[in-house]
């Protein structure tokens, strides 16, 4: 934030001199906490010198020693001193232009400052902050404060020549001060920036640079402003989403997920998928409340039910898209009781949350997630957590090794310097030209984290197995007695201790994680997705995220972990490895399963004009039974089809009947 003393001193700041006529932005003050002189800068040998002429026209005064923090703006233009039982605030600007008689007034007469830097020094209140009686009564006036340039003194127009006349009324008559205020609000909804920077200082500078107009029609806002008419526009708009909604030919169909903000507001964010009038797909958000109470089933439920009745689409509403919580479960079942229909039936899982917990499961083996919540990595590591993450095998001993390279920027800084050293000394001009790379850490948040944290240490072996050799050396060094023989043994640091380093053996594991997880990363790119078709960058059109990409995806990934399982002979720790590709097989199969209470799923293959029963009769050959359930679930969702139509002038149908042109396994590799 700009000081306040920059205003009237730009030269000091060593950007060149500022002209006369530049007017003094008003800056935003902090809050001081004790002295106003601490919260200002550094002192310099300017300030001295400023000082020196303050105390030559007030002696045997000195700094006040005020024990309360002052609420006053004006204190942050001023310095505040002190002689006896008396005090009194004496201007800042008037003693930097070395003014032969610098205003002064005593502390309760603070008013007096407000009118003195408005009408002496055109600095005005910051937003929401109190004025003096002088811009009140300019602002009631319509008066420029002293220092504000008009748009023709900016723009140097001479207004008695009639050309340059109407040069300033046609600029002036284009501002728009609503649009300009949208622009502002617009940016800082697209760019989540806090609402107070529309109160900085800085930006007011910039505004007024491009357009002083901005400041004459005062179109400025404060954080409240802009809150209150993000509000409003949010409620003029709801209408017409309304109608939209009320409008769409199918069913509505809704997703909803938590999320925690940083500031620890617990909100939901619930979105709705349709066709409009043209049958055109569309997206759009409903809500995003907060669940301020426990995140229980029906206080979500509660939640996603009010959103719902206030669009006005209780009677349109078809399937939810939601993750495997269990809360979601009861959440579920509470919202079509009070719909009109059996929550199992109607909710879809969230295909990329289903891969993640079978991909943990591999990787890190049973009760994988348990884990995790146990030791999510959000605070360092202590010997216990690190003890724990290196029983769950290398990926559980890289994670360690990622953990303290990624948290000290001694062992990152390093890790790059190894790395800056080798392309330096290659004679290859791409490596020459390369730039180093750090680790990067998984988390519990990110699907399949975990295989880009082990590509990125693949990538970077050679250079980590040399970070911690130099590391060792540089501990053994530092460590050594002055007579030169060792100290007392030291407890090497974690990631020099030859139980917590990966073996070559280690390596080779984590290297056929990175290989089975690429499958689960193609298999969730091709499901990620709005089901909309588009052009894509490799040039072919089409779309992701269909629901009859579903069953095949499960089908794909359940037959890579048989044929791993299969070749297990092959690997390191064959039986670690057999062990563990099981548990993400049954964690897959376990949600595969769990696919016949929602029947869409084999409707929408089974309507696929590219598919239809033959892929099933084709896939399930051994699985006669499981043709014959698919079958009967199809003939029970046609016919809830059909009465859903009586009510809603028919179900949406199925888009996008364009077959994928790209083998999953082709895009694995």
């Amino acid at each position: 934030m700009t000081s306040p003393d920059s205003c009237f001193d730009i030269s000091d700041s060593g950007f060149g001199s500022a002209a006369e006529s530049t007017p003094c932005p008003t800056p935003y003050p902090t809050r001081s906490t004790s002295t106003p002189v601490s919260t200002l800068r550094t002192s310099s040998a300017s300030d001295e010198q400023y000082e020196r002429t303050l105390w030559r026209h007030f002696p045997g005064w000195a700094f006040s020693e005020r024990a309360r923090e002052t609420r006053c703006w004006a204190w942050q233009f001023g310095y505040d001193i002190q002689k006896e039982d008396a005090r009194r605030w004496i201007c800042r600007a008037c003693i930097r232009k070395n003014n032969p008689h610098p205003r002064h007034f005593e502390a309760d007469g603070i008013h007096n400052a407000y009118n003195h830097l408005f009408n002496d020094h055109g600095i005005r209140a910051p937003p929401g902050m109190t004025q003096g009686t002088a811009e009140k009564k300019a602002n009631s006036k319509g008066r420029k404060p002293p220092g504000q340039r008009t748009l023709a003194e900016s723009m140097k127009l001479d207004l008695h020549d009639p050309r340059e006349q109407a040069i300033a009324n046609d600029f002036i008559k284009r501002f728009d001060k609503e649009h300009f205020r949208r622009l502002l609000i617009d940016w800082i909804v697209a760019k989540n920036h806090s609402f107070s920077i529309a109160e900085e200082a800085e930006l007011h500078a910039i505004f007024d640079n491009l357009n002083p107009s901005v400041s004459a029609r005062k179109a400025n806002i404060t954080h409240t402003t802009v809150r209150e008419k993000i509000v409003a526009a949010f409620e003029q708009h709801k209408q017409k989403v309304i109608e939209v909604l009320g409008k769409a030919p199918g069913l509505i169909h809704i997703s909803f997920d938590g999320w925690r903000s940083g500031n620890r507001y617990a909100l939901y964010g619930i979105c709705c998928f349709f066709r409009d009038e043209n049958n055109k797909p569309c997206k759009i958000t409903l809500g995003l409340p907060e669940v301020s109470a426990r995140h229980t089933g029906p206080n979500i439920a509660a939640e996603i039910l009010d959103v719902i009745e206030s669009y006005q689409i209780q009677d349109k509403i078809g399937y939810f898209t939601l993750d495997n919580a269990k809360n979601n479960d009861t959440a579920m079942e509470i919202i079509g009781g009070e719909l009109g229909f059996v929550g199992a039936r109607r909710r879809g899982r969230c295909f990329g949350h289903t891969l993640n917990l079978s991909a943990k499961a591999i990787l890190f083996g049973h009760d994988a997630d348990a884990f995790e919540r146990r030791v999510s990595g959000a605070e360092p590591l202590t010997e216990a957590e690190h003890l724990i993450w290196r029983k769950k095998g290398p990926a559980g001993k890289l994670h360690n090794l990622v953990v303290a390279i990624h948290r000290s920027d001694l062992l990152t800084g390093m890790l790059r310097n190894i790395q800056q050293e080798a392309f330096n000394k290659s004679s290859d001009p791409k490596l020459n030209a390369r730039k180093p790379l750090d680790v990067i850490l998984d988390n519990d948040t990110r699907w399949l984290s975990q295989l880009y944290m082990i590509r990125r240490a693949l990538l970077l072996r050679d250079y980590i197995e040399r970070l911690i050799a130099h590391h060792r050396i540089d501990f053994e060094q530092q460590n050594k007695a002055k007579r030169g023989g060792p100290k007392k043994p030291l407890t090497l640091p974690f990631i020099c201790q030859p139980e917590n380093q990966l073996s070559d053996k280690d390596w080779e594991v984590v290297e056929i994680f990175a290989q089975i997880l690429s499958y689960y990363e193609a298999m969730i790119k091709m499901i990620e997705g709005d089901g909309q078709i588009r052009k894509r960058k490799r040039g072919w059109t089409g779309s992701y995220g269909n629901i009859w990409d579903v069953i095949q995806g499960f089908e794909f990934l359940l037959e890579q972990l048989e044929r791993f399982k299969d070749i297990a002979k092959d690997f390191p720790d064959t039986e670690h490895f057999r062990i563990n590709i099981n548990l993400g097989w049954q964690k897959l199969n376990e949600y595969y399963e769990i696919l016949s209470e929602t029947p869409i799923y084999y409707t929408g293959l089974a309507l696929h004009p590219a598919y239809r029963w033959k892929w099933f009769e084709c896939n399930w050959t051994d699985r006669p039974e499981w043709i014959d359930e698919a079958k009967n679930m199809h003939l029970h969702s046609t016919s809830a089809v059909q009465a859903e139509r009586d009510k809603t002038d028919g179900l949406q149908p199925l888009l996008n009947m364009q077959v994928k042109n790209t083998q999953l396994l082709a895009a694995a590799d």
